[in-house]
């Protein structure tokens, strides 16, 4: 290669390399005008005294422009070295129009504010429910206070329930329909779900269907009190199975407890039409899952021991929930989809659909604790549903 040939390729290689960028340095002397801040850098040994010189020399009308006297100015000095050095000043300002300064009046300002009236919501008419889920209460079970904690938490509910729907009232937000939910597993039964089960219980099996007709029959006696349409509706659980001596279940899937209680509520109030008429229920037949139309949301409840595909909690109900969907049950048409069964509060929004997992109101299971799991707080899951969907979730 001759030398002439070398140069060429030399330079070449200069002319494609990228040019170097020229990165801000954060204090360059000028005008932003997008953010609208001023910078200037001055080599006077004399303080600024005046932002008009600036202001004009930057292209604008002092009479016209000023700087906002509602944000603070940025000074920094530093002495520059050499004979000839003296103290180098730096300011930065933001810039406003001149009639805007003037308009900047606390005392205005908060004349204008106390002269608004309050605008009561749009919607105010429009219908909006509460959704209760009374899940895993497992009565008869000894962890956590047994029997005697499980009442008063109940009791608190029946409290907290008509608490909330009048809060909502407040707010400009009124409720125009409650839906209860009996999500499953309100007995703990007397033998096969676990080995210990039957050393552990502090009531029968009668003994537990006849705690939870009774709270449940209280509640609903309570809540009937309030200016709401109410809706109730059930699922089984696992624990409110008939199960043999193999624990396995041997009747059909609609043999359980967890329905059967809230059937007997239902012939009790239904005893006085005048004052529980209006009470509608849903109570499955050949199905363990209701699918609820809720103010033009579609809500699917199910207890959550049928679904078994998956390593977790999540991926199981989602496995089982893309099922029905596949099989176009009508739970697979469900915007919202609520579960019990594992006692912890899971809520997954994915894309259009939501999965909500209930926790218990059992109190606690020592047996799980015992195997590395957390003591989740007790409590009732509820949230409120319009026409653009959930909202306020809240565990009572």
């Amino acid at each position: 290669m001759s030398a002439e040939e070398f140069l060429r390729v030399q330079r070449d290689i200069e002319d494609a390399k990228v040019p170097k960028r020229a990165h801000p340095k954060g204090w360059e002397p000028g005008l932003d005008s997008e953010k609208g801040v001023v910078t200037h850098l001055s080599g006077s040994p004399t303080p600024l005294s005046s932002w008009d010189g600036i202001i004009r020399e930057l292209g604008l009308d002092p009479s016209e422009f000023t700087v906002d006297p509602s944000q603070s100015v940025q000074v920094r000095t530093w002495d520059t070295p050499g004979a000839d050095g003296g103290r180098m000043y730096y300011y930065k300002a933001s810039v406003i129009p001149a009639s805007s300064a003037s308009a900047l009046d606390v005392d205005d300002l908060i004349r204008e504010v106390k002269r608004r009236k309050p605008k009561p919501p749009k919607d105010i008419l429009a219908e909006r429910a509460l959704v209760a889920c009374l899940a895993d209460w497992q009565a008869g079970k000894a962890d956590s206070g047994g029997v005697e904690a499980l009442i008063e938490r109940l009791l608190a509910l029946k409290d907290a329930v008509p608490a909330r729907i009048r809060e909502a009232q407040k707010v400009g937000k009124p409720i125009s329909h409650l839906f209860v939910v009996t999500m499953g597993d309100l007995i703990e039964n007397c033998s096969g779900h676990y080995p210990m089960q039957s050393f552990s219980v502090e009531l029968d099996r009668r003994q537990q269907v006849k705690l939870v007709r009774r709270m449940l029959t209280m509640m609903l006696m309570e809540w009937s009190r309030l200016p709401v349409k109410i809706v109730v509706g059930a699922v089984p659980g696992n624990h409110g199975e008939n199960r043999n001596a193999s624990a396995k279940a041997y009747t059909s899937f609609e043999d359980n407890d967890d329905v059967a209680a809230v059937e007997q509520v239902q012939e009790i109030l239904g005893a006085n039409k005048d004052a529980f008429g209006d009470i509608s229920w849903v109570i499955p037949d050949g199905d363990m899952t209701i699918t609820l139309d809720i103010c033009g949301q579609v809500v699917g409840f199910l207890h959550g021991h049928q679904a078994r595909r998956g390593s977790t909690p999540q991926a199981k109900l989602q496995n089982w929930w893309r099922g029905k969907m596949a099989s176009q049950h009508p739970i697979g048409d469900a915007q919202i989809l609520v579960s019990a069964h594992y006692h912890h509060l899971t809520v997954v929004v994915d894309g259009p659909r939501t999965w909500m997992q209930c926790p218990a109101n059992d109190g606690g299971s020592r047996w799980f604790v015992e195997q590395g799991g957390a003591t989740t707080a007790c409590g009732t899951l509820t949230f409120v549903v319009d026409r653009s969907g959930w909202s306020d979730l809240a565990i009572l």
